[in-house]
């Protein structure tokens, strides 16, 4: 009698699995790699927003305001120690690196412009990269440097 084969054997199902995992390990890698890579822009681009907020708010009610960046977190307040919106938190595995004077803590002057300039720098621990802010006095703005 002919034997009629209607599926596969285990050997060929765990043979299957086998490659299919191995193509999968360095896809996952490359992913997370891209992944973490996109928050620290994400993060970046944050502080630049929050300063930029702080400075249009300064000159909106001619106050100063504060951008007090600490080591996971940081918050924007007013004149009078007043906190304005939300504390920020960083991921955990993005950290402020470095930071100049102008950045301990930010200050927004009532005509736009910063107290003095400065630069941030946030790191990756996980990936080891780093992105720089930078902050111009004269003008008050803040932005990435490529």
């Amino acid at each position: 009698m002919r034997w009629i084969r209607c599926g596969f054997s285990i050997i060929e199902m765990l043979i299957v699995l086998f490659i299919f995992s191995l193509l999968m390990v360095p896809t996952t890698t490359y992913f997370l790699k891209y992944q973490r890579a996109s928050l620290l822009d994400s993060e970046a681009k944050k502080i630049v927003e929050i300063a930029t907020f702080a400075r249009e708010s300064a000159l909106n009610e001619r106050k100063e305001f504060y951008v007090v960046l600490e080591e996971d977190s940081f918050v924007v307040l007013r004149e009078n120690r007043e906190l304005v919106g939300k504390q920020y938190h960083l991921p955990d595995y993005i950290r402020i690196k470095e930071k100049s004077d102008g950045f301990s803590p930010l200050i927004f002057n009532p005509d736009g412009t910063a107290r003095t300039g400065g630069y941030l720098v946030l790191e990756d621990t996980a990936g080891k990269r780093e992105i720089k802010i930078v902050l111009h006095n004269i003008t008050g703005r803040c932005f990435i440097e490529e």
